[in-house]
């Protein structure tokens, strides 16, 4: 790589790329954006540069680095970070396979009363996944599952009935939300066990 009159290498397009996708909005990518373009027209590079920012274009993707005020302090530590960055991608590729009867309504409320995520909006939540799945359309985080169901629930989901009897509706519910937590074994505090 040549370095620059500095002597310092320059600084690599997919670096600006990076720091771009972790900016909240649009206004704040514009810069980058701008950056990225003028690259292209310069180094004869247009069509690298414009693929580079239809990737910047579909959204905001979360820097482990720099986590929104949404999770708990212990998340937006960047180790932290990076583990729940990974599992939320596998929980995406469970969910997407349909393998598991999971939603993402279930994910909400597992990382809500597991003290990963404050209370967010519905709205809120679909942006935060959204931002950790590279390429997942807004909305379709949002449109999975019950949510109005699951987060009416007074107590947490430990405390939900696992007697089907009783609940069924409520004990499959907890049934799942014990699948997904387990997921999220290896960045919270207290065990989880597997319940039949």
């Amino acid at each position: 790589m040549k370095t620059t009159l500095t002597g310092i290498e320059p600084i690599p397009v997919e670096y600006v790329l990076g720091i771009a996708q972790s900016k909240a909005t649009e206004a704040q990518r514009r810069p980058y954006i701008e950056l990225i373009e003028r690259w292209g027209d310069e180094q004869n590079c247009t069509d690298e540069a414009r693929q580079l920012l239809r990737r910047l274009r579909e959204g905001q993707e979360i820097d482990p680095h720099k986590m929104p005020r949404d999770f708990q302090p212990r998340f937006r530590n960047p180790e932290k970070a990076q583990q729940l960055i990974e599992i939320i991608r596998k929980i995406d590729d469970i969910i997407g396979s349909k393998q598991e009867n999971w939603t993402w309504a279930h994910v909400m409320r597992v990382m809500k009363d597991e003290g990963i995520l404050y209370n967010p909006s519905v709205n809120r939540f679909d942006t935060l996944i959204c931002s950790m799945i590279p390429g997942k359309g807004r909305d379709t985080v949002r449109k999975n599952g019950d949510y109005a169901y699951l987060m009416d629930q007074n107590e947490s989901w430990p405390f939900w009935t696992s007697t089907s009897y009783l609940n069924p509706t409520l004990a499959a519910a907890r049934s799942i939300c014990n699948q997904i937590a387990l997921e999220f074994a290896p960045v919270l505090t207290r065990k989880i066990r597997l319940e039949f």
